[in-house]
């Protein structure tokens, strides 16, 4: 192996990406990669986490600036934040795809296809490009890490905003369901018994 598609392997390793176009094939290529494995993807995760923070008080920047712009109110908006997240993280992907189209020549949707299956980590390895240049591999490692940042972001805003909808329904069935009817009827007896005890007490006195 040279060393530039070296790195890109290391860099499907520890992003558990996978594409399956390189692979060891002896005994020791095999367990020195179990052993880089159980290393380096915990670390690369841990480094992620530390630019992913980096990357959404950037935007926590831009929405402040564009608030300031605007005149709008100096208060953070959580429905704002997660649109501008969407928008740079389409950026980057439609980025990414219009330079892999020109160098590799695939059609765009091809080139967006790969794109989003590589940022997701699926990596079917379908698609591969095929390019051997150092600027190609520099940006290759460059735009997946970004893309891991970006769709990385918006997949957990999409996760607690699907948590919440989820636990909603699960409310809303219980309540159908005559659990918050029991629930009331239950403090209502509460209510009646402590009357009743203030009117014994009453009584008495």
């Amino acid at each position: 192996w040279t060393f530039a598609p070296t790195v890109i392997f290391c860099l499907t390793v520890v992003t558990t990406i996978g594409y399956g176009y390189m692979y060891p094939v002896t005994d020791e290529g095999r367990g020195f990669c179990i052993f880089f494995a159980l290393i380096g993807i915990p670390l690369f995760m841990a480094c992620l986490a530390v630019y992913a923070q980096h990357t959404a008080n950037f935007i926590r920047w831009v929405c402040k600036r564009l608030r300031t712009i605007l005149g709008g109110k100096n208060e953070e908006n959580e429905t704002v934040q997660q649109i501008v997240t969407v928008v740079f993280c389409l950026l980057v992907i439609l980025t990414f795809s219009a330079y892999l189209s020109y160098k590799e020549g695939w059609e765009y949707f091809d080139s967006i296809y790969f794109t989003f299956i590589s940022f997701t980590t699926i990596g079917f390895g379908d698609l591969y490009p095929t390019s051997d240049d150092t600027l190609f591999y520099f940006l290759f490692v460059f735009f997946i890490i970004l893309g891991l940042i970006s769709l990385g972001t918006v997949i957990e805003a999409q996760t607690t905003n699907f948590s919440k909808f989820l636990t909603f329904i699960s409310n809303t069935c219980e309540c159908m369901c005559g659990k918050c009817l029991t629930v009331e009827k239950d403090t209502m007896s509460e209510v009646d018994g402590v009357n009743h005890t203030k009117e014994v007490t009453d009584n008495k006195v």
